[in-house]
């Protein structure tokens, strides 16, 4: 028991060394991280959407005709440009 005293005694006296960011400071790196969040949401949204269209539009090609995979392959690099 006194053990686990001792060990709580410790972690309080090393909390108050803690330096504590300011309020503007803490507000500044919030909003940083969040924008940071945001826009990688944002681009994760947009390459999925590229890569649903890129294979929704393969499959309409590769059902709707008898092509062969050299001609798929001209068709992907072309929708790729």
């Amino acid at each position: 028991m006194y053990k686990i005293k001792r060990y709580f005694q410790g972690v309080l006296k090393q909390a108050k060394m803690v330096r504590w960011p300011s309020r503007k400071d803490l507000l500044v790196s919030v909003s940083v991280v969040l924008v940071i969040v945001a826009f990688s949401a944002l681009m994760l949204a947009l390459d999925d959407f590229i890569v649903s269209q890129l294979l929704q539009e393969l499959d309409r090609n590769f059902a709707s005709s008898d092509s062969t995979t050299s001609e798929a392959v001209a068709m992907l690099f072309n929708i790729l440009r």
